[in-house]
């Protein structure tokens, strides 16, 4: 069985990034592009809130015995084949896995750009968060 308290946690935390962002969104293309505060700090809460996306689907796959995935994006894959997770909200969280790998190991290659548009599409966490809380109501005790 999932545990709807460890996934809670997670989606509180979650939450608090989205906001970060959601006010870091507020800021012109121009605006991020000359300010490394801002830029540090989206990039940062871009992986916090995909890495916690990724906890959770490893939480699922665990608690529930599925396949062992062989890459963070092959967590949505296996999130979508059980059902927990719609197709285009799996397509979106393996992107976000890939995002999470540049974020994270080709730090020198970021295209600044490429991370402002990811503000544009903050609305998938919320997606995300939504599938994943109606799934923990079907699997958690």
């Amino acid at each position: 069985m999932v545990d709807k308290e460890v996934v809670e946690r997670r989606l509180r935390r979650l939450e608090e990034s989205f906001q970060k962002l959601r006010f870091a969104s507020e800021n012109s293309l121009e605006e991020f592009l000359e300010n490394d505060m801002i830029r540090d700090s989206v990039e940062r809460n871009l992986q916090v809130a995909i890495q916690i996306c990724i906890d959770i689907g490893a939480h699922f796959v665990a608690s529930l015995g599925f396949r062992t995935p062989e890459t963070y994006a092959d967590i949505f894959v296996i999130l979508r084949e059980e059902r927990i997770l719609s197709d285009s909200q799996s397509g979106v969280m393996q992107r976000m896995a890939g995002l999470r790998n540049i974020l994270v190991h080709d730090y020198l290659e970021i295209d600044p750009v490429l991370v402002y548009e990811h503000l544009n599409s903050l609305n998938d966490f919320a997606v995300f968060a939504r599938e994943i809380i109606e799934a923990v109501d079907r699997y958690s005790s």
